[in-house]
């Protein structure tokens, strides 16, 4: 658990796309990152809710984890542990 000030943020130099939508839930995703928006730090294309990414990876498991654009399973799931997922 982290503070707002404290807490791990990505080091992805991104932005989406305007009408960038969720890949899991297919819902529009905010502008920016925050806290609740993340990015696969691979592709840099998948933009996600983090309550959506975290219900994939509880799904998933740890061995089946992957972003569900690209199929990254290397850096993917290393960065979305780092953040808490």
């Amino acid at each position: 658990s982290f503070c707002p000030e404290h807490r791990p943020e990505q080091d992805v130099q991104a932005t989406p796309e305007p009408g960038t939508d969720c890949p899991i839930c297919m819902e529009p995703v905010e502008d920016r990152k925050t806290f609740t928006t993340l990015v696969c730090p691979t592709c840099t294309r998948a933009w996600f809710h983090r309550d959506c990414i975290q219900g994939l990876a509880m799904r998933a498991g740890v061995l089946c984890l992957h972003c569900p654009l690209c199929r990254d399973s290397g850096e993917f799931p290393i960065e979305m542990f780092i953040l808490g997922i």
